[in-house]
């Protein structure tokens, strides 16, 4: 997939600079997400989603009669999740947190540690639509692939809790990278106004390609002689969601 996504990304840009056809329209869009972090280590568990939304600009460019490249810009706020960390450690090792002593020394935070990312995003959606007409009804039907979001990560806040820890609003900017990209593929309707303005409605599923955290911290375990064992924290934290997509363009 990831030597998929650049090609595709670029026949996009070439195709839509090749867009005659259709009538061009511009709106508006608001998309409330449910949004989960995941890792490919086994010992960093998803523990819990957020409840995201993004405000935007919208574009739609016909390739065709049935086929329409659709862009935008927006700003989405409290997209992010929940990562248990099994095994503690200094994980967040260069946030500025509100007491310093949470990622200091070698292992600051204790196994079963929950960390509660809140991500703000400008982001860049675009991809694909085809369009099924439906001749006995006021509404068509349209199926979304590839759906691509380039984002800039401007803002991440976030809670850390674990026994006798309970820490709220901490920036965690510092342990999260500066750029996100995901895929997606969805579905829904569009329909017409009766002042012949564009509606649609659908819902997306966006999954994660680049990897959210810095991996700059480390796991402390205890080995059965008592001794412990330091490694380095290089897990790959995704952020992905279902997305609910509302539109109106004119």
């Amino acid at each position: 997939m990831k030597k998929i996504m650049p090609i595709l990304v670029l026949w996009l840009f070439a195709a839509g600079l090749e867009a005659q056809e259709g009538e061009t329209r511009f709106g508006f869009e608001v998309s409330p997400s449910l949004n989960w972090m995941r890792s490919d280590d086994n010992l960093i568990n998803s523990n819990g989603p957020r409840l995201g939304v993004r405000f935007g600009g919208i574009g739609e460019f016909p390739l065709t009669d049935w086929i329409v490249i659709q862009g935008g810009f927006g700003f989405s706020f409290a997209r992010g999740g929940t990562l248990l960390h099994k095994v503690g450690g200094n994980l967040v090792p260069t946030s500025d947190l509100s007491d310093p002593s949470f990622n200091q020394g070698q292992k600051p935070l204790p196994d079963d540690t929950d960390i509660t990312y809140s991500l703000s995003q400008m982001e860049v959606p675009f991809g694909l639509q085809f369009i099924f007409p439906m001749s006995q009804n006021n509404y068509d039907l349209f199926f979304s692939f590839p759906t691509l979001n380039l984002a800039i990560i401007s803002r991440t806040r976030g809670k850390i809790n674990a026994t006798g820890i309970d820490l709220k609003g901490e920036d965690l900017g510092d342990d999260v990278r500066t750029f996100n990209l995901s895929w997606g593929i969805g579905g829904g309707i569009r329909t017409l106004t009766s002042n012949d303005n564009l509606f649609t409605a659908g819902l997306y599923y966006e999954s994660g390609l680049a990897d959210l955290t810095s991996n700059d911290g480390s796991q402390v375990s205890q080995n059965p002689d008592g001794s412990f064992a330091i490694d380095r924290e290089d897990s790959r934290g995704t952020l992905s969601g279902l997305i609910l997509k509302f539109a109106i363009l004119f």
